[in-house]
């Protein structure tokens, strides 16, 4: 996929797509294929970083740029966040000039420009001022509810990861580098691969869950959140099942679905006991669902 700037310049008629694609959910990806199919080039225009969020984020920049070009796009217009000083008609006049933008794809509630100047009005009552077409998609609407990052943001952080993965058209996941921990899983005969997950990356609520890793064609049990049982502070581990092989540097998990959420136990032995449980339970929905995957 090609990464552009807003100094570059590209003669090819494009349709662009524009949009914070955060976790790229089913809303966004309607938008992406409606890019796809134009006869025009398809280009994303996006921000490399969130213009507004630090934390809390469903993709890291390379995460939503690996997105992307799976879904197929082939050129990406990367903003930073200085970009965010330029008023509307500045922002259309670099798609159109430099870009040859020929059709706006836009979510309903999407704003560009200086102050959020760029609303769907802006551009309705602009249009005329621009050879533009532009295509507004109205709310996406799932199990009555209107499809948003925001409205996944307040899922994962409930420990919701299933009904979050029918927003987002596919697993949340995290990715990170595996760290040593304390070896105190390893005791009790539960080894486990101690994830350091990126800042700005958003985490789901603590709890017990039952993780995919791709990597290893295998299932796993993680938990997030402390262990005051073991005596150490918050952690995102994950202990991979029917697994004795090295575990590669860094990991990703798809999250499935949550078993419990965290407790403290009186002893080592209670909380080994209740481990065993948690992978008895893991087993049994593994069994139960129909995915196709090995492991």
């Amino acid at each position: 996929m090609k990464i552009l700037r807003p100094e570059d310049y590209s003669p090819r008629p494009t349709c662009a797509a524009v949009g914070s694609f955060d976790g790229l959910h089913v809303a966004h990806r309607k938008i992406l294929k409606e890019c796809l199919s134009s006869p025009y080039r398809g280009m994303v225009v996006t921000f490399r970083t969130h213009p507004s969020l630090d934390r809390d984020l469903l993709f890291t920049p390379k995460e939503k740029l690996a997105a992307l070009k799976g879904m197929g796009i082939d050129a990406a217009l990367l903003l930073e966040r200085e970009h965010k000083s330029l008023t509307a008609g500045e922002f259309m006049d670099v798609l159109i000039t430099h870009f040859h933008v020929r059709r706006i794809l836009m979510g309903f509630n999407h704003r560009f420009g200086r102050g959020r100047e760029g609303s769907p009005e802006w551009i309705i009552n602009h249009i005329g001022e621009y050879p533009v077409e532009l295509h507004l998609f109205p709310p996406f609407v799932m199990d009555g509810k209107v499809v948003s990052s925001s409205l996944v943001r307040g899922l994962l952080k409930e420990g919701k990861v299933e009904e979050a993965a029918r927003f987002l058209g596919r697993y949340y996941s995290l990715s990170g580098r595996v760290v040593r921990g304390m070896g105190k899983g390893r005791e009790i005969g539960f080894p486990t691969a101690n994830l350091e997950v990126p800042p700005e990356k958003l985490v789901p609520a603590d709890g017990v869950y039952v993780v995919f890793v791709p990597q290893l064609l295998r299932w796993a049990v993680m938990h997030i959140g402390p262990r005051p049982t073991l005596g150490f502070t918050r952690s995102v581990e994950a202990h991979v099942l029917d697994y004795e092989g090295d575990v590669p540097s860094s990991l990703t998990v798809e999250f499935v679905a949550r078993l419990r959420p965290p407790r403290k136990f009186p002893s080592v032995e209670a909380l080994k006991k209740q481990i065993e449980e948690d992978v008895a339970s893991a087993r049994s929905l593994i069994r139960s669902l129909a995915f196709g995957r090995s492991g």
